[in-house]
């Protein structure tokens, strides 16, 4: 870490409350002369484009500057420096690299705004803004090798980023150029020095304290400084001007659409004193692991007493204490309240996702309500490492303790917003949190984490299998031209009553979706008298396209106001040139139906299958378009059990969180009346009625035909419900679980089915029995359930 041991005072100006005391050679040149004895000759080469004396050093204390008494040195005209190391210093620290105004960037010109660069322990021969950034990925505890291939995988980069970029030849997979995503990280860290240069004083904040800053915000943000670059990549021979314009707009669009904001005036101060408390907690007198249950705060989204989520970390005492491989466990809770029905689970966005299996290397597995995570206890600079559900992810973290003692609790969130973190959110906090303080042991942990592995996982519900249509409406065209009852025109496509058919393997997957449309005439939706038209060339792209996701949230409803969402569907056809070919489509959404319409090629790329042990496959796609960047996974598609699936392996960007310990979290929920303030962490997580929502499919289980019914338990305690026999109608209907623990539940309706039985949370499942009305004597029948 890149910091001084200095007081957080003047920058803060009294506006913040978290203020604390943090912990804060021989030379060389561009020649090859030979090494001093003792000594061992270590070169470098600094680059965005070659960098002309930029003052580099071996960062023997860490502070992120070049002191007198560690070993530096001038780059040359080429970027390269040659310094006389200590024999005992070789690999052991990081190489940094001081680009000051008096610098010259070979390719860019003479530097106008100061910044750094470094490299890792044991790689000195590139210093790029590459490796800067592994070098930061390194700061939250990853290895090495870990830190570039998480670098790697944000951004899309297949090189090693160890290399000189300006001398490779560029990617003809269709990822990113190293040297153009360098010389973005190089232009966005420039603008954040500008506008950020004011607050550094030489003694609350110093120039490498910004420097470690903004370096740690670039990591943060790399998914959508890629996305940006790709949306407005660099042309060939590009003039200056048209260069500095073209940058300044990939940097106001990295402002405007990343999810986690870029460093502010208001912002920066909360930042540093993080940074130099973690320094401070580093070095600090290590002390005795004491084992103790508990639990933290890591999300909160409050609206009203009857409107909240929550989501938590606990352990009992026993959870807590290390095991034989100095291991400790932990559990995770969440709750939703909807309109004062509350929802336990504890894995995933909503409760039906508890039911997601993922491959953990051996086998797939769903993350239990009770699923124990495991951690190494924090070392003296709060780093940790973790495995979560069974290897769903894998990662290491850090993080900074504040004391909150006295503090009041607005004051205290309000630092916390105005820093940039959007994990916790309390509606008209002032009123709701008053004059209301922290007690005696309430701490704040800002945390920093890295998930570095990732598992392949998909959701087993009847949702999640991916249908195609027949062989002559995939084929397309222009349904104008073709006969009725053949290709586009074939019976019940324009209704959607047209059969759908299971997709059975990846190779069908392959061969059904190829990308040819039906196109129609134009479609004009009236509503309410307002005529709503679609494009002049009304093609439904959905059709030989497959889904990786939807970027926007724009509803779909019954009363459109438009014709088209505004979203956009990021589709996929497995076509185009070369092997295993894909073409990448962005697609107009339907605001009535929610279907695509009208695609337009956007990219391609590759598929790839991956066989598991179990005799499984996984279909992985290179080069995602960078439409998909809002998106926090990548698709993937499953076949298993003699059907594809559509699965999903999350990204694992850089990731912050402020966290409260026990007691801070505990009086907060308490000031915040309604939430659930009290709680046991020697008891495990129950579920309750509102944990079964989603939708349920019931049929009868001796007739595969039977289309059966379909209920939807709602979160906030209400159901609705669909009769699927011809003609399919809704009526009104409740439902009762009357043992959460069990999944039993009774159901009225409408006859003929008014089932009761037990629904399985875990695997979406569930039987009974109804009474068939439809015949006299009424029938006692059995009936079978799955959550879509």
């Amino acid at each position: 870490m890149t910091i001084h041991l200095k007081q957080l005072a003047s920058a803060l100006a009294g506006a913040a409350i978290i203020t604390l005391a943090g912990c804060g050679g021989s030379g060389g040149g561009g020649g090859g002369a030979a090494a001093p004895s003792g000594t061992t000759s270590v070169s470098s080469t600094i680059i965005d484009g070659a960098i002309r004396n930029a003052l580099v050093c071996v960062d023997k204390n860490l502070n992120g500057a070049c002191d007198a008494g560690e070993t530096q040195g001038r780059t040359d005209a080429a970027g390269n420096v040659t310094m006389a190391v200590p024999n005992g210093d070789v690999g052991l620290y990081p190489i940094l690299a001081q680009v000051g105004t008096d610098a010259v960037d070979v390719d860019n010109g003479p530097v106008a705004t100061a910044y750094s660069l470094s490299a890792p322990p044991g790689k000195p021969a590139v210093v790029s803004p590459l490796t800067t950034m592994v070098q930061q990925a390194m700061s939250a505890g990853a290895t090495l090798s870990e830190a570039e291939k998480s670098v790697q995988g944000t951004t899309g980069i297949n090189v090693s980023l160890f290399e000189d970029f300006t001398k490779a030849a560029a990617p003809t997979d269709g990822s990113p150029k190293a040297a153009d995503v360098a010389r973005m990280i190089v232009v966005t860290t420039q603008a954040q020095n500008k506008t950020l240069g004011g607050l550094v004083d030489g003694t609350t904040i110093s120039l490498a304290d910004l420097n470690a800053a903004v370096q740690k915000r670039l990591l943060e943000i790399l998914p959508t400084l890629v996305a940006e670059l790709q949306n407005n990549p660099p042309p060939a021979n590009e003039q200056p001007v048209a260069k500095a314009a073209r940058e300044a707009a990939v940097v106001a669009a990295i402002t405007a659409n990343s999810p986690t904001p870029l460093l502010t005036v208001a912002s920066l101060p909360t930042t540093v004193a993080i940074n130099q408390q973690l320094v401070k907690d580093a070095a600090a007198p290590v002390t005795a692991y004491v084992p103790a249950a508990g639990a933290s705060l890591d999300t909160l989204n409050f609206t009203d007493a009857q409107n909240w989520f929550i989501r938590l970390f606990s352990a009992s005492l026993a959870q807590a204490t290390q095991d034989a491989n100095g291991l400790t466990r932990f559990v995770e809770r969440r709750f939703r309240n909807n309109a004062g029905n509350v929802a336990k689970w504890s894995f995933g966005g909503n409760p039906q996702d508890q039911s997601d299996l993922h491959w953990n290397g051996s086998t797939w597995v769903a993350c239990q309500v009770a699923q124990e995570n495991s951690q190494t206890v924090r070392d003296a600079a709060g780093n940790n490492s973790y495995n979560y559900c069974d290897s769903y992810s894998t990662g290491r973290g850090t993080r900074a303790t504040f004391d909150l003692n006295g503090k009041k609790m607005i004051d205290v969130y309000n630092q916390v917003v105005t820093a940039g973190y959007t994990n916790l959110f309390i509606a008209n906090a002032a009123t709701q949190l008053g004059a209301a303080s922290f007690p005696a042991g309430a701490n704040l942990f800002y945390q920093q984490g890295q998930d570095l592995t990732k598992a392949f996982a998909y959701y087993p519900g009847t949702g999640s299998v991916v249908s195609h249509l027949s062989a002559a409406i995939l084929a397309g065209g222009v349904a104008s031209t073709q006969a009725a009852g053949t290709g586009c025109n074939s019976p019940g496509f324009a209704n959607g009553t047209a059969p759908l058919i299971g997709t059975q393997t990846l190779e069908e997957l392959v061969a059904s979706f190829k990308g040819t449309p039906c196109i129609f005439n134009q479609e004009t939706l009236v509503v309410n008298g307002v005529s709503l038209p679609g494009d002049p060339t009304n093609s439904i792209g959905g059709v030989p396209t497959v889904s990786i996701g939807t970027v926007g949230s724009a509803p779909v409803v019954a009363t459109p106001t438009s014709y088209f969402t505004g979203n956009q569907w990021i589709r996929v056809a497995f076509t185009g040139n070369g092997t295993n070919a894909v073409t990448y489509y962005t697609c107009k959404q339907r605001q009535i139906t929610g279907s695509p319409r009208s695609c337009t090629s956007i990219g391609s790329g590759a598929y790839n299958i991956t066989a598991m042990a179990d005799g499984s496959r996984v279909m992985t796609f290179t080069n995602p378009p960078p439409q998909t960047a809002p998106l926090t996974y990548n698709r993937v598609f499953v076949e298993r059990n003699g059907l594809v699936r559509h699965g999903f392996q999350d990204k694992n960007p850089v990731y912050n969180r402020a966290r409260l310990n026990t007691t801070a979290m505990l009086a907060l929920l308490t000031q915040l009346n309604g939430a659930p303030a009290q709680f046991d962490p020697e008891l495990p997580q129950t579920l309750t009625a509102a944990s079964y929502q989603g939708t349920w499919d019931m049929r009868d289980a001796a007739n595969a035909a039977d289309p059966g019914q379909t209920v939807t338990f709602n979160g906030n305690g209400t159901a609705s419900c669909q009769d699927n026999h011809p003609p399919v109608a809704s009526f009104a209907c409740t439902v009762t679980i009357t043992n959460p623990a069990t999944g039993a539940f009774t159901f009225h309706g409408q006859n003929p089915i008014d089932p009761t039985g037990t629904l399985n949370f875990m695997t979406g499942t569930g039987s009974g029995t109804f009474s068939d009305n439809s015949v006299i004597p009424p029938v006692l029948k059995q009936f079978v359930a799955t959550r879509r």
